[in-house]
């Protein structure tokens, strides 16, 4: 079985690479490009396709001006089966653009696989697409892919900065290719003592515990040995330095409770529902915590933005389903729910909660290092480094003490 294509790309020979490849490869029953929205229209009107690949910054008419606003409205048209247009079975945005606007990529944010980057200069995309076809055809076919296991799971929130950080370490990582109809992932190696592990990486299209613990659940499949969720978080003043990363003991959802009419005033009796790792994994965390030499090393990126040598905090941390940036709800919790929090995050409960309920045998632990204070004074510039430490820490656990565990 064959798929057919649709690409709407406005100058084809940036992505020359692309179509040759689409071209050659006998995935493709059919493929026809089209270089505007309003040809694409016409296209989907036509006939049916099973997969719509779509640049980004497209004009609305040959030689007209080029905008993002063209792509949405046409992707809008579609989710809304506006017209007499058929909508592909599966939707690819693949952009070459390094300037997308924000709004960009709030529109993407949450669709079926987000926008994949393009590049002529390499192949990632192309083997992308091709995973991307694979899949189709296994779906269409009703063949479901064969069963595979893994030694360990890595979770982000989101793809950027933080499973961009993952990607950056040395798991031989393979292309990115469909977890289901609406998640992407990659799968990699290491190896232990001459034993290859085999990872599988990937990420939330938004944040919070919801997001986190269906997709936790659905990569469960996988059966991994330990469940790592790596990334970014907020640190108690005094208790967590901006860099330093927190293996969370415990986590519980500081939202969870009632209101209630306390002699006429609004109050709020909080309800935790706390979850912890095992014994054995937080042996494996203190060994991490003291290995002195692997944390100096991290030194001279801290040194460049002036913060101290990250180290290992191991201790509560609270997840909620809102951004926190007010100090005086950070001591409430600190104060009415747990005295030793260390962090506030919006997905691992979410997270410990999943892999409680699908696979309790399976070791969970969340290595977030600290971006921000939960406070007013957030400043975005410490994201991509703070994701850059818990990439490496993840990497060493899992390479060192926590090995044995998987």
């Amino acid at each position: 079985m064959k798929i057919k294509v649709l690409i709407l790309e406005d100058d084809p020979s940036k992505k020359e690479r692309l179509l040759r490849y689409l071209g050659s490869s006998e995935l493709f029953e059919q493929v026809e490009t089209v270089l505007c929205t309003e040809s694409a229209q016409k296209e989907l009107r036509g006939q049916k396709y099973d997969l719509f690949i779509t640049d980004i910054v497209v004009p609305r008419c040959l030689g007209g001006t080029k905008d993002e606003a063209h792509s949405i409205t046409l992707l809008e048209a579609l989710d809304d089966d506006a017209g007499d247009m058929h909508r592909p079975d599966y939707i690819l945005p693949l952009s070459a653009s390094k300037e997308l606007s924000q709004s960009v990529y709030d529109f993407f944010l949450g669709r079926p696989w987000g926008i994949i980057n393009y590049s002529d200069k390499s192949d990632d995309a192309i083997l992308g697409v091709q995973r991307v076809a694979e899949y189709i055809i296994r779906q269409n076919s009703q063949n479901p892919q064969p069963s595979e296991t893994c030694d360990l799971l890595i979770v982000t929130a989101l793809h950027d900065p933080e499973f961009s950080a993952i990607q950056e370490l040395d798991f031989n990582w393979e292309p990115l290719e469909p977890l289901d109809g609406q998640h992407l992932m990659r799968k990699g190696s290491f190896y232990i003592a001459d034993v290859k592990k085999v990872v599988v990486a990937t990420f939330c299209h938004r944040m919070g515990p919801v997001q986190a613990a269906i997709l936790v659940t659905k990569a469960l499949k996988f059966k991994p040995k330990m469940v790592v969720m790596a990334g970014i978080c907020a640190g108690i003043p005094k208790k967590a330095n901006l860099g330093d990363v927190i293996a969370a003991d415990v986590s519980w959802d500081w939202q969870s409770g009632k209101y209630i009419d306390s002699k006429g005033t609004e109050a709020f009796e909080i309800a935790p529902h706390q979850l912890d790792i095992t014994d054995g994994l937080r042996s494996s965390l203190v060994v991490l915590k003291s290995d002195s030499a692997f944390w100096t090393g991290l030194t001279e990126d801290a040194r460049d933005l002036k913060l101290p040598t990250p180290k290992l905090v191991l201790g509560p941390i609270a997840t909620g389903s809102s951004v926190l940036a007010d100090d005086r709800i950070v001591s409430r919790i600190k104060g009415n729910q747990h005295k030793n929090v260390v962090g506030l995050d919006m997905e691992t409960y979410g997270v410990y909660a999943a892999v409680q309920a699908g696979a309790p045998n399976t070791y969970v632990i969340s290595l977030k290092a600290v971006c921000d204070k939960g406070d007013k004074k957030k400043d975005d510039r410490y994201q991509v480094y703070a994701s850059k430490v818990s990439a490496k820490v993840v990497a060493h656990f899992v390479r060192g003490s926590g090995g044995n565990l998987i």
